[in-house]
């Protein structure tokens, strides 16, 4: 056998062994990730080092979600009277035509400031409490699942202006992991007396829609504050109430309790109603079906950090879930958001 072809075999066999080394430190890799995780988020309260659990002030709890929301904030500045074209860390693009703002009436002109936020996971939704809850323009209400939720303002000299007509975004469809969903709707959102998220369909043409195509959605809104690209979430069967029991100390003030839906990154539920009498969290839609299987995430804070529990749960009738202090956890912002992701 000739030398050339020696090497030529040895060559191709180093080449397979070196890509199998590859395949099997990649695994390797994924494996160890997937153990960080598990084991961070996994050990119990009194070896996590967060110590003896103090239920914290309604303002400590409020403090740790406006600084996740802080730190996820864009900002731009323009001259109104140009307009602009500003793209997302996440590739949605946004744009206003010249002279399209106005401040008492009167258009707006030199540099403003535009705020930009973008959710389109649960987990990021979860730690800025900004979950999916809605009612339809024909009363049907529910929980949601988004095409992607955005927080849009525009400032002069810190001063809320007004938009004269529609602004623009195009989002790409890729960002909550589905293709462009042509049912998709436009979403107002109000924050209520205790800061959770209020959605409602948008029923005037006249403030905006949305318009999917392929591998995008094409947003107009003419709403400054947050808008959603969303639609209401099918849960078939009969329903039932749910109730969640958190430790004590903990109530709607300084805590908060989520529903995750499985094999669904961009829907995100709460239970947005606290009974003083029974002292327990559930929920004013009564639509959680018997039988379903869901994630429900109860979460508060801990001096700097989030702390959590979560419990996989499968809803019974009249469902009482119960969330003990001693299974708490602590975790940072960004270990949480990638948890809750990961579910």
């Amino acid at each position: 056998m000739a030398s050339s072809e020696v090497i030529n075999k040895q060559t191709i066999i180093s080449t397979v062994n070196i890509k199998k080394i590859i395949m099997k430190t990649h695994k390797l890799f994924n494996l160890i990730v997937l153990m960080t995780i598990v084991v961070m988020t996994t050990s119990c309260s009194s070896d996590s080092g967060i110590g003896f659990i103090t239920p914290p002030t309604p303002a400590a709890f409020n403090d740790l979600r406006n600084k996740a929301l802080d730190r996820i904030t864009q900002t731009h500045t323009f001259n109104a009277e140009s307009g602009t074209t500003f793209t997302s860390t996440k590739g949605a693009v946004f744009s206003i035509n010249p002279n399209q703002i106005s401040l008492n009436g009167v258009p707006v002109v030199g540099p403003v400031k535009l705020e930009f936020v973008e959710l389109y996971k649960r987990g990021e939704m979860l730690v800025v409490n900004k979950p999916l809850m809605g009612t339809a323009i024909g009363g049907e209400k529910g929980p949601m699942k988004t095409g992607g939720q955005f927080y849009v303002n525009i400032t002069k000299d810190g001063v809320q202006v007004d938009p004269i007509h529609f602004y623009k975004i195009i989002v790409p469809a890729e960002n909550t992991g589905n293709s462009a969903d042509p049912n998709m709707t436009l979403w107002i959102g109000k924050e209520n007396e205790n800061n959770d998220m209020i959605w409602d369909e948008e029923n005037d043409q006249e403030r905006g829609g949305v318009f999917g195509e392929p591998g995008q959605y094409n947003l107009l809104g003419c709403h400054f504050g947050w808008i959603n690209i969303d639609i209401l979430y099918n849960l078939p069967g009969p329903k039932t109430e749910v109730w969640v029991k958190v430790p004590e100390g903990f109530d709607n003030k300084n805590s908060a309790v989520y529903v995750a839906y499985k094999n669904q990154v961009g829907s995100l539920a709460y239970m947005d109603i606290w009974n003083t009498e029974k002292k327990m969290f559930t929920e004013h839609y009564g639509l959680a079906p018997i039988g379903f299987n869901f994630y429900v995430i109860f979460v508060s804070a801990q001096e700097n950090n989030f702390i959590y529990d979560i419990q996989d749960v499968t809803v019974e009738a009249n469902k009482i879930i119960t969330f003990d202090i001693n299974k708490l956890k602590g975790i940072d912002e960004l270990s949480l958001i990638a948890l809750i992701n990961y579910l």
